[in-house]
C-alpha cells in the first residue's frame, strides 16, 4: 500500500526541515568562526582609543624619535598607525600584546598587510 498524497508531503516536508537545520547548523558554526575572527580587532580598537591606550602610543612614539619603524621617515602621530608586527588576523592572542606593537606611517603598515613583520 503506497502513502497518500498528504502523508508524502508529510515526510518530504520532515526531510527538508532536517537539512535546513543541518545547514543552519553549518552557518551558525560559520558565522561563530568569523565572530571570534574579528573579536580581537574589537578590543584592540577598544584599547586604541582609550586612556591607556593613547598614552602608549604617545610613549611608543617618542620612543620611535617620531620615525616610522618600517620606512624611517619621519611622522606625525596624529595618523600614524599601531601596527601588528604579527597581524591579528593570525596571531589574534597578541591583540593587546604591546610587544607586538609599533608605531608606523599609514603607508607601511597598510602595504605591510597581513605579513608578518619583525623589527
Amino acid at each position: 500500500m503506497s502513502d497518500s498524497p498528504f502523508q508524502e508531503l508529510v515526510r518530504k516536508l520532515f526531510e527538508t526541515t532536517k537539512r535546513v537545520d543541518a545547514a543552519l547548523a553549518e552557518l551558525k558554526g560559520k558565522a561563530a568562526d568569523i565572530e571570534a575572527k574579528y573579536e580581537p580587532r574589537t578590543e584592540f580598537n577598544r584599547w586604541r582609543n582609550s586612556q591607556s591606550g593613547k598614552l602608549w602610543k604617545q610613549q611608543k612614539y617618542q620612543a620611535q624619535n617620531g620615525r616610522c619603524v618600517i620606512c624611517g621617515e619621519s611622522i606625525q602621530l596624529k595618523g600614524s598607525h599601531i601596527d601588528h608586527k604579527r597581524p591579528l588576523s593570525q596571531y589574534p592572542h597578541l591583540a593587546l600584546d604591546t610587544r607586538n606593537l609599533r608605531i608606523t606611517c599609514p603607508e607601511c603598515n597598510t602595504s605591510k598587510g597581513n605579513r608578518c613583520d619583525e623589527e
